[in-house]
């Protein structure tokens, strides 16, 4: 009799499992349908233009890991330059010889980048993207400024904060920005590729 109550439940058991299988699928098909990437994979190249020639074009790799809903994802962060000693003088009140101190400063450029998925099947993504460059200028004859006998340099800063919207192989133009003390044109240009 303790048997036949076992294996009666057992059975019935089994049949609840059997029947739930269905809907564990459907469930599990319903979620594969949305695949978020690994990565995504941004390309952002500063390009600087002196009138319609290009004295410079900067390229930078960055991998970002893109969340998805109202959520980015990890940040990506990248810095590249160098520390340069700047120059420091003190002009003295009683006109005698100025002392000159130097402290290093960091020059070159920095990029922060956050992404997350609006579209998965369409491979469209929304990118956060934080630039900052700095350079010392060399300065032409005609631009040098001095203080009692003293060269005083200068340096260039350029800062952009954008988000965008970008589709999977998509390249856009999204800053370009001219310096008023040098004419120079300063260009932002990125690409997603998402990385399969």
């Amino acid at each position: 009799m303790r048997f036949s109550r076992l294996f009666a439940v057992t059975c019935v058991a089994l049949g609840l499992i059997v029947s739930s299988m269905p809907s564990v699928r459907a469930a599990t098909a319903q979620m594969g349908q949305v695949v978020v990437p690994v990565t995504v994979k941004l390309t952002v190249v500063l390009s600087r233009f002196t009138g319609d020639k290009k004295t410079g074009n900067l390229p930078f790799l960055l991998m970002v890991i893109p969340g998805s809903g109202e959520r980015d994802g990890e940040s990506t962060d990248l810095q590249t330059g160098a520390r340069v000693p700047v120059p420091t003088t003190t002009f003295n009140q009683d006109k005698s010889s100025p002392t000159t101190s130097y402290q290093y400063q960091q020059f070159g450029t920095n990029i922060r980048a956050q992404a997350r998925v609006i579209d998965p099947s369409a491979g469209i993504y929304s990118v956060s993207l934080a630039v900052t460059d700095s350079q010392l200028l060399s300065d032409s004859p005609e631009q040098v400024q001095y203080a009692q006998g003293v060269r005083l340099p200068r340096y260039q800063s350029f800062t952009s904060s954008n988000r965008l919207i970008l589709k999977d192989g998509q390249t856009i133009q999204y800053t370009a920005a001219t310096d008023k003390t040098s004419g120079e044109v300063i260009k932002l240009d990125v690409t997603l590729n998402v990385i399969k």
